[in-house]
Formats: structure tokens, C-alpha cells, sequence
């Protein structure tokens, strides 16, 4: 009990030293622009015309987009996930809560008439929004005159450097947790009286978590290390 209060005071105090001090966030734009060479995207956008509504991703974004850094590293891009086809009918017998989920945003989508046109069948795979339930779609975070500023509901226009306010319209209490500094992640100073201004940074919402899929992927749990005292020299105890 003494370490767990311990644990909890020591994490206030934290969230009060972040939130006592000026709140300076990453330059998502400027990390988008140097590392990423994916932004602007009105350098593909400028002059097309996008359906507003919910549906397979096609054409540009059907796959991940190919970026290479300054050392040569080429990096994948997500604008969705690739999905069975057969988790999208409800045929892959998921019952749970994923899988319903799944099964929704096939319906949403109108997956079997997407196959009858394009001669696919349950055992093929298909790039969509995950994120959202099948509601959401480009337009939904985009502006469509301009497809480098995020729009809130509003109609109020975003930079990428402020994408959390964009983000917290459907996930308050996440970025509530986030504006006091206990969720997310912070590098700097915790004693905000010794920041110069420029070494405490918040992170933002999207360099932990991918903006079109956010969810990080579910893990199987591999057993423990072994200790000293389950290791071959362990007291047995059983007599």
C-alpha cells in the first residue's frame, strides 16, 4: 500500500510540475516536412476532387506510402489497416468485441457488393479505416479545401501541431489526462522552474499512436524472466 501511494503521489506531482509550466508541444509540421517527405499533401490534392463518404481505400491510398529518411530508411506510411475480407462478412467467426466491430464496418462499406465488382472472395484482404468504426473518413479531420490544415466540428481550421485538439473531440478524458501530464509523454524537466523553455516538449497524440490507426495491436503475454528464486538453486517449499 506504502508503495503504490507513493507511486500515485509522485505521479501528481509530476502532472503538476508539466501543467505549472508553458505547455510547448512538438513541431509535428516541421517533423512531417524534414523526416517523413510526405507533407504537404495539397501537393497531391491541390486540384482532385474526393468522395466524402465511408468506404474501401483505393487508388493512392490502397497501400501504405513508401518514405525514405536521410540515411537511405525507407518507412511505410499507413492511411489504414489490411483487413480479411471475411472479418468484414462476420464469417471468420470472431465473436468478440473487435470482431463485431469489424463485422459493422463491413456492412457500412457494402463489402459484398465490393467484391462482386472487383472479383474478390472471403479469403482475400482489402485496405480500409478501422479507426472509428467505418464512420469516419477523410473529410472528417481534413479540411476539404485545404488538406494540410485538420477541421474540428465546428469548422474551425488546425495545423498538424495542434492535431490533439483535433483528437480530443472524440477522446475528452484522454486529452484531459494529457493537458495535466499523465498521459502521453513529456521529455524534459519534471521542476518546470529550471526549463528554459525549450527542453520540456509534450509529445502529441500522433507520435505514439498512428493517426488512421491508432489502436496499438494486441500482444500475446511470453512468461516471465527467471529469478533467483524460481531458478534451479529455488528452495523447494512443498515439504
Amino acid at each position: 500500500m506504502i508503495t503504490r501511494t507513493f507511486f500515485m503521489m509522485l505521479l501528481f506531482l509530476s502532472a503538476l510540475a508539466v501543467a505549472a509550466g508553458a505547455q510547448v508541444t512538438s513541431d509535428r509540421i516541421e517533423i512531417l516536412t524534414n523526416d517523413h517527405g510526405y507533407f504537404p499533401c495539397m501537393d497531391c490534392h491541390g486540384d482532385q476532387e474526393t468522395i466524402a463518404t465511408p468506404r474501401i481505400l483505393e487508388e493512392e491510398h490502397a497501400e501504405p506510402l513508401e518514405w525514405e529518411d536521410a540515411d537511405g530508411v525507407t518507412y511505410l506510411v499507413p492511411f489504414g489497416e489490411l483487413v480479411p475480407i471475411s472479418d468484414l462478412l462476420g464469417t471468420n467467426g470472431r465473436t468478440d468485441m473487435d470482431g463485431e466491430n469489424l463485422a459493422r464496418i463491413g456492412t457500412r462499406l457494402q463489402i459484398e457488393t465490393y467484391m462482386e465488382n472487383n472479383g474478390l472472395a472471403p479469403e482475400d484482404s482489402v485496405w480500409t479505416m478501422v479507426h472509428g468504426g467505418g464512420n469516419l473518413w477523410c473529410l472528417n479531420c481534413h479540411d476539404s479545401d485545404d488538406r494540410d490544415k485538420l477541421v474540428r466540428l465546428n469548422g474551425e481550421l488546425l495545423t498538424f501541431n495542434e492535431s490533439h485538439l483535433l483528437c480530443g473531440e472524440c477522446h475528452g478524458p484522454k486529452l484531459r489526462d494529457w493537458d495535466k501530464g499523465i498521459h502521453g509523454s513529456t521529455t524534459g524537466y519534471w521542476d518546470m522552474s529550471r526549463d528554459d523553455g525549450v527542453s520540456t516538449v509534450r509529445k502529441l497524440c500522433i507520435e505514439c499512436h498512428l493517426s488512421h490507426a491508432p489502436a496499438f495491436p494486441g500482444m500475446t503475454p511470453l512468461a516471465g524472466p527467471v529469478t533467483r528464486l524460481d531458478g534451479p538453486g529455488a528452495k523447494d517449499e512443498s515439504h
